[in-house]
């Protein structure tokens, strides 16, 4: 993503959404970004594991839409299929930035470059007044939740891993004909790890809603049959006979 410049009714006042944009940012996105809040709803749809990232070393949440990189199962012929649309597509493609004016305070970015705007077709970012449409009302609302959203996610990640409840995985890929491909990387969490919890820490877990994302996190690895499905019904040369889970051999990062 190219810098992003503050988004203002003088200078974009006759910017619009085109209306697809969206759909076209994630087409490529095996993986999706998801808080802690959506967790009981993508579960609906999508498998979701947890992620540690290599660069910062903070864990995070994401939604599984494919077996292979660069490849989203949900989009088909430029349409979004999946009953749970991640919050990180309904804001696209505006984003929190720091003000400039106030360091401690976040404003609207765009990145001016991107084809997902136009001055011809969409939905309208100002009114002739300048005045916020109710479109960028309505995002600009989902992306101030959302810093009170990212800070509960930490928060919760952090409480998971303090708990000793993150366990990494391989999933296996079973093809027709024999092949097998392993994806690195992700974590579930150990079942046998929360089953030991005291029950001081199973009512703190209670008390701060963290009980129905552990639990809903579990029942979504059945989502992957889900997956399974998707990707055979897509006419792909390789098709897929099953998927196992297994307790990860090694740390080497593969999806």
């Amino acid at each position: 993503m190219k810098e992003l410049v503050e988004l203002t009714s003088n200078k974009h006042g006759k910017l619009k959404v085109v209306d697809d944009c969206a759909v076209k940012f994630v087409a490529r996105q095996h993986l999706m970004n998801l808080r802690v809040s959506e967790v009981a709803k993508a579960v609906s749809s999508f498998p979701v594991f947890f992620s540690k990232s290599p660069h910062t070393g903070r864990w995070g949440l994401s939604a599984v839409t494919s077996f292979e990189q660069g490849v989203n199962l949900f989009v088909e012929n430029n349409r979004w299929t999946a009953g749970y649309q991640p919050t990180s597509m309904q804001t696209y493609p505006l984003f929190l930035m720091r003000s400039a004016a106030d360091e401690n305070s976040y404003t609207v970015g765009i990145d001016e470059q991107s084809e997902a705007f136009s001055e011809h077709r969409g939905a309208a970012l100002f009114d002739g007044a300048g005045k916020a449409s109710l479109y960028l009302s309505r995002v600009t609302a989902l992306l101030q939740a959302d810093i009170k959203n990212d800070i509960q996610t930490y928060q919760f990640l952090q409480k998971l891993e303090e708990l000793g409840l993150f366990k990494a995985i391989d999933i296996q890929i079973h093809y027709e004909g024999g092949s097998v491909q392993t994806l690195k990387g992700l974590h579930t969490l150990n079942e046998d790890e929360l089953q030991s919890l005291q029950g001081e820490t199973l009512a703190e877990l209670n008390k701060t809603a963290y009980l129905i994302p552990i639990h809903a996190t579990l029942i979504s690895i059945y989502q992957l049959n889900s997956l399974i499905n998707r990707h055979n019904a897509g006419g792909r040369a390789a098709t897929v006979k099953q998927v196992k889970l297994e307790v990860a051999k090694g740390n080497a990062a593969g999806f």
